[in-house]
């Protein structure tokens, strides 16, 4: 299974994958919170390992975020460092790979959604990904 494959699965049992016109899950799953606000949490998976052989290296990755994320989430977010495991298809192998997880809390909307989108898309696009694990899920936040 590709990572591709790992990723829809997951989001079809993490959150379903819901139509354009239809309310996505998380959206109709926020309702009142006994403490805190109704918020979304989104977590972004990042791996490091470059098709072409090698690893995004901590500046590399450094200043992906400095000019990727930080100016799309002023607000704030976490950076965690994490350890991915995936089969491959080809090898019928596991194969593991350092990654990075992006978190963010945030209220529900297409604005929020279109620019977690965008930031998947530049790491895809500056690294040669195939995909980048995006999971949403509703939580109650207090600040």
């Amino acid at each position: 299974m590709s990572p591709r494959d790992i990723a829809f699965a997951v989001c079809l049992f993490a959150s379903g994958c819901a139509s354009a016109n239809a309310p996505t899950p998380v959206t109709a799953s926020l309702s009142a919170c006994a403490v805190g606000d109704a918020m979304v949490e989104t977590q972004l998976f990042f791996g490091l390992s470059k098709p072409s052989g090698g690893t995004v290296g901590p500046r590399e990755w450094e200043a992906f975020v400095a000019r990727e994320i930080a100016p799309r989430l002023p607000e704030g977010f976490t950076v965690l460092d994490g350890a991915g495991f995936w089969r491959d298809a080809a090898t019928a192998k596991t194969i593991s790979e350092k990654s990075k997880v992006v978190v963010r809390l945030r209220p529900p909307g297409a604005e929020a959604d279109a620019t977690l989108d965008a930031i998947a898309a530049a790491y895809k696009k500056a690294f040669a990904q195939d995909s980048v694990l995006r999971i949403d899920r509703p939580v109650c936040a207090r600040f």
